[in-house]
């Protein structure tokens, strides 16, 4: 149920039109409501007066999903959204080979225990079965309907892939990707799958996307021979207090080392930079330049009833971007950030396999399983979201740290 007091502004507005344009809601959840001026009951094509208090109830919707006890994990909720971490080797919602123990039970239950009846879980996202992490879930079609149609979404996952992405393999990506989209031109037309995720900004009002093309690819470095940028002044006192800066990490234990896309045994670097090694090169200036980060566009598709999906120009427009945080050359593996601009299914582990870095523990698209090492499961983990909550209007961010598994793997 919300209450809203009435404005004098808004006065003469039908009703039906005061939800959708100053409240936000859709004209499909306004099917399924009942709404009360100063207490009595009325239609949607009622006019507002210019004083007064309206009440709007939603109707009673079931659902077939048997509620069941399971442990959740919760990050976040308040009357609207519920944020759960949900644990590796759980379904999200059944499907018709697994009906019960799914995190969809699980928050059925969590509704009928806190509020007393049955309601519907409305996933705003999903994630595989055997990916960890924050998965948002509307406890009303107001709030559905805000996140769908009004809400930033950004979402962001730590990934453990096969191989090491030093400085020389991000080059080699680079310039792999450059030479991919010089062939496969991608007209802004064709960009418009975008817009579920990269457009819904302030609050309708659409970004155009060239405007977001000048903010992902604010790179100020060449491809050809990784020089940056000539503007930068490593020599003045800014540039050099900011060299010293401290790396800072929100993961306990874990040493987020940021690798560098420079050959520092080049004479050019050597010269013109004046380091001694490489690891006088901060964390901090290499991520204002964007050294450490890839940036994927390449098109997924599904060739028929196979589950796995490939690159090809027949697919759908998918975006990602891969941030490298640290490397482990004893294991062979690298720690990776992605953020995902678009939600095609199963697009980062297909993005990961076409530079050649598989998700650790992926059998469709990598090496698989090694109980042995403690690689139970694909090791890829949502662990951060941003998005505009459907009552105040604020962003909310939440992040939770890496998931246990993954960290023991890791510092084994």
């Amino acid at each position: 149920m919300k209450k809203f007091r009435i404005e004098k502004e808004h006065q003469r507005m039908k009703i039906s039109q005061y939800l959708r344009e100053v409240q936000n809601y859709s004209g499909r959840s306004l099917r399924n409501v009942e709404v009360f001026l100063n207490g009595k009951q009325v239609r949607l094509t009622k006019k507002l007066p210019s004083h007064g208090n309206l009440r709007v109830v939603e109707k009673k919707k079931g659902t077939d999903i048997k509620p069941i006890k399971l442990p959740l994990d919760i990050i976040f909720e308040d009357e609207d959204i519920l944020v759960v971490n949900k644990e590796p080797f759980l379904l999200t919602h059944p499907t018709q080979k697994k009906a019960d123990f799914t995190l969809a039970n699980g928050i059925v239950n969590h509704f009928l225990e806190k509020y007393g009846e049955v309601r519907v879980p409305r996933f705003y996202n999903r994630l595989d079965m055997n990916t960890s992490g924050l998965i948002i879930i509307a406890k009303n079609s107001f709030a559905q309907a805000f996140l769908q149609n009004f809400s930033i979404f950004d979402k962001k996952y730590l990934a453990i892939v096969n191989g090491i992405i030093d400085n020389k393999e991000i080059a080699r990506i680079n310039e792999e990707l450059a030479k991919d989209g010089e062939k496969h031109k991608i007209q802004d037309l064709e960009k418009e799958n975008l817009k579920p995720e990269i457009e819904k900004v302030n609050f309708g009002e659409m970004k155009k996307y060239d405007e977001m093309e000048k903010i992902e690819n604010n790179l100020t470095f060449e491809n050809k021979d990784n020089k940056i940028e000539e503007n930068t002044d490593f020599n003045s006192k800014k540039e050099n207090n900011n060299l010293n800066l401290k790396n800072k990490s929100n993961f306990e234990n874990i040493n987020f080392t940021i690798n560098e896309n420079i050959d520092f045994n080049s004479k050019n670097a050597k010269d013109n930079l004046n380091l001694k090694n490489k690891n006088d090169f901060n964390n901090e200036i290499l991520e204002k330049n964007g050294i450490n980060k890839i940036v994927i566009e390449r098109r997924i598709f599904r060739d028929g009833d196979n589950l796995e999906r490939i690159i090809d120009g027949r697919g759908q427009y998918a975006k990602t971007a891969v941030k490298v945080l640290k490397t482990y050359p004893e294991k062979n593996v690298t720690l990776v950030e992605c953020e995902l601009f678009t939600g095609r299914t199963h697009q980062i582990r297909v993005h990961l396999k076409s530079i050649g870095h598989t998700i650790v523990g992926d059998e469709l698209y990598g090496n698989g399983l090694n109980k042995e090492l403690g690689i139970n499961r694909q090791f890829l983990h949502a662990y951060k979201v941003k998005f505009t909550h459907p009552a105040s209007k604020k962003e909310v961010e939440l992040e939770i740290p890496i998931f246990s598994d993954m960290k023991e793997f890791l510092e084994k």
